[in-house]
């Protein structure tokens, strides 16, 4: 193989007349497949709600793949963090690095109402301009409408406790680096340290 470090990235499709269990065992398959031909990562994506697609949690199909290969390194990309605290993904990522230590990354994404919160604040882009080569640079969707979707609205309900606010994002990120750093500290100073997860270096 050349030496561009090629990777994998996963829904765990679920074909049509097929199951969740053929499409994890295929997908525990395909990662085989990648290490034995030299792929250097195989990520998983994180979906809900979708019939087709059985990528609901990369930790989980993190942990069957790693101990179904050897060396291709594995990650999320990534832990949609607006339905879960820093401390459960560390947490979960320690117990992962502390069984295959050196073959984690941990791709971490905006999702649900922060996305939402994120396009509602944004300023709407200017009319698309020609670029270089003459083509137009397409105007930054409008996901206004996104906010009041029904299935949206069910989504986040079945993701998060009833009354819970999806937490700022980079406030979010600097709370796991800080965990797995062993810096953690609370508003009024008091410390936590993260066991497992404290002192895992997966790739962020």
């Amino acid at each position: 193989m050349a030496d561009i470090p090629l990777s994998v990235l996963d829904l765990v499709p679920v074909s049509s007349g097929s199951g969740v269990a053929e499409a994890v065992r295929n997908t525990v398959d395909l990662a085989r497949q990648a290490e034995r031909f030299g792929y250097h990562r195989y990520w998983f994506a994180e979906h809900h709600l979708n019939p087709g697609v059985a990528g609901a949690s990369p930790p989980v199909l993190i942990a069957l793949v790693a101990g179904a290969t050897d060396r291709i390194r594995l990650g999320s990309a990534g832990v949609q963090l607006a339905h879960r605290t820093p401390l459960a993904v560390v947490e979960e990522f320690g117990l992962l690095e502390a069984l295959h230590p050196g073959r984690l990354d941990l791709g971490l994404g905006r999702s649900g109402k922060q996305l939402v919160r994120e396009y509602a604040a944004a300023a709407p882009r200017p009319a698309p301009a020609p670029a270089a080569n003459g083509l137009p640079i397409p105007a930054k969707p409008d996901f206004s409408g996104l906010a009041r979707s029904p299935r949206l609205g069910l989504t986040f309900a079945l993701l998060q406790q009833p009354g819970a606010e999806s937490p700022d994002y980079g406030e979010q990120v600097d709370d796991i680096l800080a965990l797995l750093y062993g810096t953690y500290r609370a508003a009024d100073g008091l410390e936590a340290h993260a066991v497992p997860g404290e002192g895992a270096r997966p790739q962020i």
